[in-house]
């Protein structure tokens, strides 16, 4: 398995394409960080991690599209060609799935610690001390883990279906932002992050997430896990199926 996920991971990320979505997650970010991020989010500092969690939550419909291209390259018709191949092996189908699709994963925080660093060396550049990586952590994980699962997840679902519906999902992922979605609903977070400091009585208030937020993230993070535990036991339950067919 070891072998199979280094050859999927070096299939996902040496190549042109993954170059090209490198470029264009870090030419958006350093174009949300000099146009919006440096002003202040919602009136906090640049450097918050209201202001950081904003960036993050502005690149994650890039990274979501990415996600997908990676998944389609999971369940293409030419992929799935080698599946036939693979059902014929003692490898559990399964676990061949979750190995392509951790691949895929793989090669999206790859992506997604390049936005991370820019973000970070932005603000250390500017703003020196006055930048606590520590702070910035917390908003990170709480706007990639459970859009990344819900995306996987649903990805997965739908790959599984038929590959071209990753393609119906893509203009999905970019419009997510746009969704008149609760504050605390919001799955990347972009309107959170802006608006939700502007609730609080003082200035440039400590991030906190409040409750409802928890719980919608925890969701997400459950819903996303849970299609894509469905995924691989409707693939392990159809391959054996077509073996003693």
């Amino acid at each position: 398995m070891r072998k199979i996920f280094r050859y999927e991971l070096r299939r996902a990320v040496c190549n042109k394409f993954f170059l090209g979505l490198l470029v264009v997650c870090l030419f958006f970010g350093w174009q949300t960080l000099n146009g919006e991020v440096i002003q202040g989010v919602a009136h906090t500092a640049p450097f918050s991690a209201w202001s950081f969690g904003y960036y993050l939550a502005q690149e994650l419909p890039l990274l979501s599209v990415a996600l997908l291209f990676f998944l389609w390259n999971v369940f293409s018709k030419e992929a799935r060609r080698v599946n036939i191949l693979t059902a014929a092996t003692p490898v559990d189908a399964g676990s061949y799935l979750l190995v392509k699709c951790g691949a895929a994963v793989t090669a999206w925080l790859l992506l997604a610690f390049g936005v991370y660093t820019l973000g970070t060396i932005f603000l250390l550049v500017l703003f020196g001390p006055a930048v606590s990586l520590n702070d910035l952590l917390l908003p990170a994980l709480i706007s990639l883990l459970p859009a990344l699962a819900l995306v996987l997840g649903i990805g997965m679902m739908a790959g599984r279906l038929h590959p071209a519906l990753l393609l119906v999902l893509a203009p999905v992922a970019l419009a997510a932002n746009l969704l008149p979605l609760p504050l605390e609903w919001d799955l990347f977070g972009a309107t959170f992050f802006s608006e939700y400091p502007l609730t609080l009585e003082q200035l440039d208030p400590a991030f906190a997430l409040p409750a409802a937020g928890w719980i919608a993230k925890a969701v997400y993070l459950a819903v996303g896990v849970g299609f894509a535990a469905l995924a691989v036991h409707l693939e392990r339950k159809t391959v054996l199926k077509g073996l003693q067919s």
